[in-house]
């Protein structure tokens, strides 16, 4: 088959939208801060080869990353309709590649994935303003212990507004306040896990032989590290020259990897078994410990908005709701996070819904959608003379089908010990039904 190379589309690049620099931040500002407090804590049962896991995921979604990048510019090329501002990038590129079933089931799993990371945010934020507020009450003298259900509703009360808004590029200055408080509580928990030396550890640390069970745990865990994957082309369509979101997606993961690495290096090799589910909750009390705790507040604060964005335009889109300012998206909005609070007071525990979302939609999201689709619309390339061919190398077949292999073995695998967690050892009742008060939650 002859190919027209004249007849190739060539992306537009836009007057207005998000440079290279801000993407990249814009990516690692709402994948940091959250996996990233567990990652010690998940290193207890796999040893230092958790580290190597670190690396192997870093690599791979860094991969995937660039192909998703990929992706979207042979949409761009291709059809005239995707061209514009849309605003369910991510499951139109799964109809593309597999039709309908691509679609829903993409969609699916974003929903599942960021409403699902929203929720463990919320309990996040919602802890660590009862640990603030407690510690504050004690130095004043004061009872300022409130439920953590209360803690929950003001939480929500404030980001309701902030989630009006309406993409990515309405809210940029929010990423680079995410990631800067990110990198700062990384940084302070680094030096104060090896000032501190385990210090203020229960008992002094052990560190145990890998486990099987341990390695499907952490794999959970590190995946949610990585499950802002999912909003990478929504990020990408507001992009002045979307070609060049593949060199963002390798900034912004190198970022997450130097982050990722160092904590959880840190935390692992001092603490060992001692480490805590929530990485901060191992350091001693005083100021530096409230300071990182203050810079996650921001961080989460400013990356909640952001998480939820894409799945909001997706059902926003479904609904009919215009893309301008109004009140049905306010409605719909504000309706959404409704549900986000009410799942969140159900499961007051952000370590098992973190488990479980990382394990499952995470991982089909970051590990085996996004080679599989890649695949599909390279092959489909040869379908039509004014298409620019797409040729898949041999190795990169074979590491595509590594990857997607992986995400489903590794991730059924991981996905049913999470589930099994759940029933077996969760004992975190409702916050709505448990008359406990914070002394109680955070002992």
């Amino acid at each position: 088959m002859m190919y027209d190379s004249s007849s190739y589309y060539i992306p537009e690049i836009r007057e207005h939208g998000l440079g290279v620099c801000i993407t990249a931040i814009f990516l690692s500002g709402e994948m940091a801060g959250t996996g990233v407090l567990q990652l010690p804590f998940a290193m207890k049962d796999t040893s230092f080869w958790g580290l190597l896991l670190i690396v192997l995921f870093s690599v791979n979604t860094m991969y995937v990353g660039t192909r998703l990048g990929l992706c979207w510019i042979m949409m761009e090329e291709r059809y005239e309709k995707y061209r514009g501002q849309v605003r369910d990038p991510y499951p139109a590129i799964g109809q593309v590649a597999l039709g309908d079933f691509g679609r829903i089931l993409s969609s699916v799993c974003i929903a599942c994935t960021l409403y699902g990371g929203g929720c463990v945010i919320i309990v996040l934020i919602s802890e660590l303003l009862m640990s603030l507020f407690r510690q504050l009450g004690e130095s004043v003298d004061l009872d300022m212990c409130l439920p953590l259900c209360a803690w929950m509703c003001i939480v929500v009360g404030i980001l309701i507004p902030i989630t009006w808004l309406g993409t990515p590029k309405d809210f940029w200055p929010i990423a680079v306040g995410a990631l800067t408080t990110t990198c700062i509580a990384c940084t302070l928990i680094v030096v104060m896990l090896i000032v501190e030396d385990g210090e203020c550890a229960a008992k002094e640390p052990e560190f145990p032989k890998p486990e099987a069970v341990g390695f499907f745990k952490a794999f959970g865990t590190i995946m949610f590290a990585f499950s802002g994957a999912s909003t990478f082309p929504t990020i990408q369509a507001d992009m002045k020259d979307r070609t060049r979101f593949p060199f963002a997606a390798v900034i912004a993961i190198s970022i997450l990897f130097g982050l990722y690495i160092t904590v959880a290096a840190a935390g692992y090799f001092v603490l060992g078994d001692q480490a805590m589910q929530n990485i901060i909750d191992s350091l001693c009390p005083g100021p530096v410990k409230v300071t990182v705790q203050i810079s996650i507040l921001i961080h989460l604060f400013s990356a909640l908005p952001i998480l939820v964005n894409a799945p909001n335009q997706y059902f926003e889109n479904i609904l009919g709701i215009p893309n301008h300012f109004n009140i049905k998206r306010c409605l719909w909005r504000t309706f959404s996070f409704a549900v986000l609070l009410f799942i969140a007071a159900t499961i007051p525990n952000f370590g098992s819904i973190l488990d479980l979302v990382g394990a499952s939609t995470v991982t089909l999201l970051t590990f085996v959608f996004p080679p599989l689709f890649y695949m599909r619309l390279c092959n489909m390339s040869t379908t039509n003379p004014k298409w620019k061919p797409r040729h898949l190398k041999l190795y990169e077949k074979i590491y595509c089908n590594l990857l997607i292999v992986l995400g489903l073995v590794g991730g059924g695998l991981a996905t049913y010990n999470a589930f099994k967690n759940i029933f077996s050892e969760f004992s975190v009742s409702p916050c709505y039904i448990s008359a406990d008060r914070c002394a109680r939650m955070l002992s």
